[in-house]
């Protein structure tokens, strides 16, 4: 190894201990109080070389949320490894997505902030918004091929186009998901109080949707039960254990 590619590893390196430190801040703190001076005591930096790594909060915020994508792109793509039909494949994706915004709150902050930043000019200048995108396309991806696979094995309406049937998906379970992140960890979000709706109930209620919605119609003559009595999860834990804790 040359001269240059070991100081660019090392590089590389002190980047990855840097975002290790401030997602420990966040997990600590949240990702309100996160600031680039505790950031540089953590990583054991000064503040002018924290910004030689990172431009500015914001920049460092989207190297979190990098990694927190990459994780949950991590999840999604194993499902396509299980010996699922491509409707369960679709209904796992769903369910890891809620279980991942239930157990780390902060990273789906993170993937969160992404949305409300990615326009403005800190962002523009960060090398991570480029790579949360691509992470987006293929989680995108994989929705679409569980899609497909479920319209190869029969399971899934083959009279969709599975681009279109996968960005009706994403948007909408991303609401769904949303909402149950907000009622979790946001104390003036009352609306589902209010109207005395159970989140685990609307979870299985919007599965139940989705699921009817798009499998084929040899799939529901084939089975005696509606697809969220046959395919439903234990969710109460994923929703509540946070709550409990």
């Amino acid at each position: 190894m040359g001269i240059t590619e070991r100081k660019e590893r090392e590089k590389e390196l002190k980047r990855a201990m840097i975002l290790e430190e401030a997602q420990k801040l966040i997990l600590e703190k949240g990702l309100d109080c996160l600031n680039m001076d505790e950031v540089a005591e953590r990583a054991e930096v000064s503040k002018g070389s924290l910004y030689l790594y990172f431009n500015n909060k914001t920049d460092l915020v989207l190297g979190i949320c990098h990694k927190a994508s990459a994780m949950m792109n991590a999840m999604t793509t194993k499902v396509l490894t299980e010996n699922l039909s491509g409707l369960e494949m679709v209904y796992q994706i769903g369910i890891n997505y809620l279980t991942f915004a239930s157990e780390h709150p902060e990273f789906f902050r993170a993937m969160r902030f992404l949305e409300n930043y990615k326009d403005t000019d800190q962002a523009k200048n960060s090398n991570y918004l480029g790579l949360c995108a691509q992470n987006r396309q293929e989680g995108f991806r994989v929705m679409v091929r569980a899609i497909q696979i479920g319209m190869q094995d029969g399971s899934i309406n083959n009279t969709y186009d599975p681009n279109e049937l996968a960005i009706l998906l994403w948007a909408t379970s991303h609401g769904v998901v949303n909402t149950a992140y907000m009622h979790q960890n946001t104390e003036h979000f009352k609306l589902l109080d209010h109207l005395g709706i159970d989140m685990e109930t609307m979870f299985k209620s919007y599965m139940k949707l989705i699921g009817c919605g798009i499998q084929s119609e040899s799939n529901k003559n084939s089975d005696s039960q509606s697809f969220s009595e046959t395919h439903s999860p234990n969710t109460r834990s994923v929703l509540t254990e946070n709550n409990d804790a």
